[in-house]
């Protein structure tokens, strides 16, 4: 198990745990006709939670909302920068949106140009992790958001035979 599965299931139990908890005190006095009550609630939410609400809802899916501006600022993998470090802390989504998974390595040639992406598709708190390779070029790349947009849809992607990663 990753230090970045553990993380990211910390955050999700954070925000499951978080956003459930809610203690009230309600105290009721009833004195001839009148009756008082006195309610008070308590929240563990706070601003932890809603952080790790947003990397919860990344894991399980949620989506992204791109922009057209964000589609016209895409540039070619070619145009990348030192695409191997680059590359390796984006994260992949398809042209709708759909969060496809963070990117696990990138794969290079002898010129530093970028080949295959390998990317990190399922699993949930490092139990069932898939990870496979995608030629770079079925990529564009958002540097602004930090985002890979692959051609293939998320079913596409899903339906992908594992690689294995070297360690």
């Amino acid at each position: 198990m990753t230090v970045k599965s553990l993380a990211l299931g910390a955050a999700a139990l954070l925000a499951i745990s978080g956003a459930s908890f809610a203690a009230t005190t309600t105290t009721t006095t009833t004195q001839h006709d009148t009756t008082t009550t006195n309610s008070t609630q308590h929240s563990g939410a706070g601003i932890a939670t809603s952080k790790a609400g947003t990397e919860a809802e990344k894991a399980v899916g949620a989506g992204d909302s791109l922009s057209q501006a964000d589609m016209k600022s895409a540039i070619s993998l070619s145009k990348v920068h030192d695409a191997k470090d680059t590359l390796a802390t984006a994260k992949v989504d398809d042209r709708s949106g759909n969060i496809i998974g963070p990117v696990k390595s990138v794969v290079t040639n002898k010129a530093g140009m970028p080949e295959a992406i390998h990317v990190d598709v399922g699993g949930w708190l490092g139990v069932g992790e898939r990870v496979v390779s995608m030629s770079a070029k079925n990529f564009t790349y958002i540097p602004d958001r930090n985002i890979l947009l692959t051609k293939m849809s998320k079913d596409q992607v899903k339906k992908m035979k594992p690689v294995k990663e070297s360690s």
